[in-house]
C-alpha cells in the first residue's frame, strides 16, 4: 500500500544551516559581552588609579621643565617696575627678571634699555637698604647692579657706604661688648698715705723741700726766629674751575609725592682735577636726595688749583637744590 503524502513538507537543507549559523553568533556574542563586563569589573580599581599616577608625574615634572619664554620675564619686569620691585624681594625683582632675559638672548634691546634707565632708581634703593642696616641684603642688591652695569662708578660709591656702615656696626657691637678697662694706676705707696694722712694735732705737717734744681737751672731757652728777619716768598694760588658739571638725577620716589628739598655735600678737587671724596654734610629732608647728589658731583670735572704754578688738592663745599 503506498504512503500517503506528508501534510508538511520539509524545508530545504540551506535554511536550516542559516538558522543554526546565526544562533551560533547570536551565542558568541553574548559570551563576549558578559566576558568583557566581568573584565571591567576585576580590573576597575588598576583602570581608575593609572590615570591619576600619570596626572601626578606631569604635575610634578611641568615646572621644573619648561622654562619661562622672554616675553613672559619681560611682562613679569614690566609688573615688578609698576610695583617699585626693582632690586628686591630676592628672585622676584625687575632686575633679576630682566637679567634672566639677556642671559635667553643677550642683544634684547627691551631688557638692556630699561636696565640702563633704572640703574639710578634701583641704586637709590640699595642706598635705603644700607641706611636701614640690611648689610647683607645690600650686598645681594649691589651685586644684582654689577651684573647690569659693572663700569658704572655709583657702585664705587654704594660699596663705600656698605662698608662704613658694616664698621659702624662692628664698633657698636665692640663697644657694648667689651669690659670697661681695669684701672691702670698703680697702688698708693706706704709714703703717699702717709703723706695723705692728717697730721695729728699739735704737730705741724711737713713740707716738702723744694728742690733747688729747678729754681737754680733755668730752662733751656728756645729759640725763635723772628718774622722779620726772613723775608716772605711771594705766593701765587688760583681756585679751581668747573669745567664740567653733572646735573644730579631727580629721585623718583621724592617726584611722585612732589617733595623737594637740598643738599650741602663737601668734596676735594685732586690734582688731576678729578672729584674725590664727597660727603653729605647735612641735607633737608634727610636722606632723600644724599645719593643724587654724591652720584652727580663725584662726575664733576675742574681745572685744578694751583700753589706756584703747581697743581693741588683743595676741598670745596657745595649745595645743591632740587626743584620740580
Amino acid at each position: 500500500m503506498p504512503c500517503p503524502p506528508c501534510l508538511f513538507p520539509r524545508a530545504p537543507q540551506r535554511g536550516d544551516a542559516r538558522v543554526a549559523l546565526a544562533i551560533t553568533l547570536l551565542l558568541l556574542a553574548c559570551s563576549g559581552a558578559l566576558t568583557w563586563v566581568w573584565w571591567q569589573r576585576t580590573h576597575a580599581d588598576d583602570l581608575a588609579s593609572e590615570p591619576v599616577a600619570a596626572g601626578s608625574i606631569v604635575r610634578a615634572t611641568a615646572p621644573s621643565t619648561a622654562p619661562r619664554s622672554i616675553e613672559q620675564l619681560l611682562n613679569e619686569a614690566r609688573a615688578a617696575v609698576a610695583a617699585q620691585q626693582l632690586v628686591a624681594p630676592a628672585g622676584q625683582s625687575a632686575f633679576e627678571r630682566y637679567l634672566s632675559a639677556l642671559a635667553q638672548q643677550p642683544a634684547n634691546p627691551i631688557a638692556t634699555d630699561a636696565l640702563r634707565e633704572l640703574f639710578p632708581f634701583a641704586a637709590e634703593q640699595v642706598g635705603a637698604t644700607i641706611r636701614d642696616g640690611q648689610l647683607d641684603e645690600a650686598q645681594r642688591q649691589l651685586d644684582l647692579l654689577a651684573r647690569a652695569d659693572p663700569a658704572n662708578y655709583t657702585l664705587t660709591l654704594l660699596r663705600a657706604q656698605l662698608t662704613e656702615q658694616r664698621q659702624r656696626v662692628l664698633a657698636a657691637a665692640a663697644t657694648v661688648v667689651a669690659p670697661a678697662p681695669a684701672s691702670t694706676r698703680p697702688p698708693a705707696s706706704r709714703e703717699t698715705v702717709a703723706a695723705a694722712a692728717p697730721s695729728p694735732p699739735g704737730t705741724p705737717a711737713e713740707v716738702p723741700p723744694v728742690t733747688q734744681t729747678a729754681m737754680v737751672t733755668p730752662p733751656a731757652p728756645i729759640t725763635v726766629p723772628a718774622a722779620t728777619s726772613a723775608p716772605v716768598p711771594n705766593v701765587s694760588t688760583t681756585a679751581p674751575v668747573l669745567q664740567r658739571r653733572v646735573e644730579p638725577y631727580y629721585p623718583q620716589a621724592a617726584r611722585r609725592s612732589r617733595r623737594e628739598g637740598w643738599v650741602e655735600v663737601e668734596f676735594t678737587v685732586q690734582p688731576d682735577g678729578h672729584v674725590d671724596a664727597v660727603k653729605v654734610l647735612q641735607s633737608k629732608p634727610g636722606s632723600v636726595f644724599d645719593l643724587a647728589a654724591t652720584t652727580a658731583v663725584q662726575r664733576w670735572v675742574f681745572a685744578p688749583a694751583t700753589r706756584n704754578g703747581k697743581p693741588v688738592a683743595v676741598s670745596l663745599r657745595q649745595r645743591l637744590d632740587f626743584r620740580l
